[in-house]
């Protein structure tokens, strides 16, 4: 199989696959986002059930790591550090053709830039996700790494364990990686309050959850209290919802007002620097510095196209 990507996500075929696995089978075979028919081919741990664009957001986040990671490795005393939140077990297999390949986590402990590091850090809620992650990491020999428990809804937590890692000094970029708008922009101030000196890329849900539930939450507001208090809390302030426009506008105007409430709460805790980069129509990987260096290392990152190819312009 011709290889999707520059970078080296170690695709295989999973033979034991059931490809084309459609949303109620999906609910059949999955225990705590894991899949309960098959395991990995390579190391026969657990692995997740993904979409084929979740290899375009690695793409992505790898160039940027790449380039962060090599850009800052002699500044910072060597306090350079990466967290991921809603990591994943490390390996995933595409529902579609049934190939499996390294997920963001696994794709960073075994880029060559992760030596760099001062501390990779991984987070998820299930402790089966965590124990399945830190056994990949053994097996990775990646002395820099850790998988630990942690619930994004107590920032503070998380916050603590970062800090016993890594002194809480340095500088961090964190990737925020949910599979919808749950994640509440009080982790991001916390984090931001704490830690300091963060760059953000959030995986912003923009075609997926909020496409769907939207249109309800503004036309029925009575009967989708809980949409909107969930909308509120990842942007982190109800000021989309007290905007007039959003009664009348369209679609794509209603994702573009949605992400600019998120790009207002992201200044109001220090950040200049932003841009974005769709995944197909499913959703935006929205990035945050303090620094015009964080958004130059972006751009650069994203000129190296999906496929391989370096825009021309």
């Amino acid at each position: 199989m011709a290889k999707s990507t520059r970078i080296d996500i170690k695709e295989t075929l999973n033979a034991s696959c059931s490809r084309g696995c459609n949303k109620q089978k999906r609910k059949e075979v999955t225990e705590e986002d894991l899949c309960t028919e098959t395991v990995s081919e390579t190391d026969k741990l657990p692995i997740r059930c993904v979409g084929s664009w979740a290899i375009q957001k690695i793409h992505h986040l790898v160039q940027y790591f790449t380039i962060f990671s090599l850009g800052m490795k002699n500044k910072w005393d060597g306090k350079i550090n990466y967290i991921e939140i809603c990591s994943g077990p490390g390996r995933c297999v595409n529902r579609e053709n049934g190939y499996e390949f390294n997920g963001t986590s696994l794709c960073i402990i075994q880029n060559d830039a992760c030596r760099y590091l001062n501390k990779a850090m991984f987070f998820d809620y299930n402790q089966k996700v965590i124990d399945t992650l830190n056994a990949r990491i053994k097996a990775n020999n990646t002395s820099n790494a850790i998988a630990l428990i942690g619930d994004y809804n107590n920032p503070d937590k998380i916050c603590d364990d970062i800090i016993r890692e890594t002194k809480g000094i340095g500088l961090y970029l964190v990737f925020i990686d949910p599979t919808d708008c749950s994640v509440p922009f009080s982790l991001l101030r916390t984090l931001k309050s704490r830690l300091k000196n963060i760059d953000f890329i959030v995986n912003f849900a923009i075609g997926t959850d909020f496409n769907r539930n939207i249109g309800k939450a503004i036309d029925t507001p009575d009967t989708h209290q809980n949409v909107i208090n969930k909308y509120k809390s990842f942007l982190g302030s109800g000021a989309f919802f007290n905007d007039p426009l959003v009664k009348t506008a369209s679609q794509r105007d209603l994702r573009l007002m949605f992400r600019g409430a998120y790009i207002n709460s992201l200044k109001e805790i220090g950040y200049q620097h932003f841009d974005f980069k769709h995944i197909e129509h499913y959703y935006d990987l929205v990035f945050a510095s303090s620094h015009e260096k964080g958004r130059e290392f972006w751009e650069k990152a994203n000129k190296i196209q999906f496929d391989g190819q370096r825009q021309l312009f």
